[in-house]
């Protein structure tokens, strides 16, 4: 079996292979929001954050083989519970991890995390877009507050991001409710109605829609401050889901052939 940790639209690729090649798996995810996963009963579905203790009792009771962390670039203790899981357990851990796109430029600021992109962002004035998700808003409306910007939040559609867009005091009208990725015109549409003047984004990878924010902000003429990601020290490490799923069933194989000759030995 296979603990897949997912909830991005990579994961989803990546349930969709392993199905295509017979393989079992958890499909973990931290969230209720909905996700096009293929209907089949090799895929269980658990929903809801999942912590190393919880993790490790998956492996002992699901009889987990591989780890498969398929989540955010961002999501760093997720990823960080993973990594400490395998070597505790000696469950062989995978990472799915999207390149990254975003290039140099005159515009584009790069800042080290979260407080410091948002103080670089005030320190740009006008108005700020925050394309970042929730998880990390309350240092921008904390900087906003004290320091004046109007700050424009765009969220998914679902019960916790509403929840903490009220809980921060967020107005109503700053905020931007949508599915994405979203296309070059969404972002086009969104700076102009809102007179954008900073674009705050994560190099969230192609699938994450960053090439289209960010050249939508630079045909705008606007700046662009870039949360980089944090470092990664993962060793068997796939920016492709194909290439991944080939070296999960590799090593699964390999595996079930050592057992198979051990069991062999045993009965001689």
């Amino acid at each position: 079996m296979i603990l897949l940790l997912g909830g991005t639209s990579d994961s989803i690729e990546v349930a969709r292979l392993l199905v295509n090649e017979g393989l079992p798996m958890i499909f973990s995810m931290a969230t209720d929001a909905p996700m096009d996963l293929p209907e089949s009963p090799l895929v269980v579905i658990r929903r809801g954050p999942l912590n190393q203790v919880g993790m490790e009792e998956s492996i002992s009771n699901d009889n987990i083989n591989v780890i498969i962390d398929a989540t955010h670039p961002y999501a760093v203790e997720v990823t960080r519970n993973a990594l400490a899981v395998s070597r505790v357990t000696g469950v062989q851990y995978f990472r799915l991890i999207r390149k990254t796109v975003v290039k140099n430029h005159p515009n584009i600021i790069f800042a080290e995390n979260h407080e410091d992109a948002a103080r670089k962002a005030v320190s740009l004035g006008g108005t700020i877009l925050a394309a970042i998700g929730i998880r990390n808003l309350a240092t921008y409306v904390s900087m906003c507050h004290e320091n004046g910007p109007r700050l424009i939040v765009r969220a998914l559609p679902n019960k916790d991001s509403l929840r903490i867009l009220e809980s921060l005091g967020i107005p109503r009208g700053n905020w931007i409710i949508g599915q994405g990725p979203f296309s070059y015109e969404d972002n086009v549409t969104a700076i102009k109605e809102f007179g954008v003047m900073t674009l705050v984004t994560k190099d969230s990878g192609t699938r994450g829609g960053t090439e289209e924010k960010i050249q939508a902000a630079l045909d705008q003429g606007r700046k662009i401050v870039v949360v980089q990601r944090p470092p990664s020290d993962e060793t068997l490490s796939f920016s492709e889901p194909m290439e991944l799923v080939k070296a999960v069933k590799d090593y699964l194989m390999t595996i079930s052939s050592k057992r198979e000759g051990v069991a062999s030995e045993t009965r001689l």
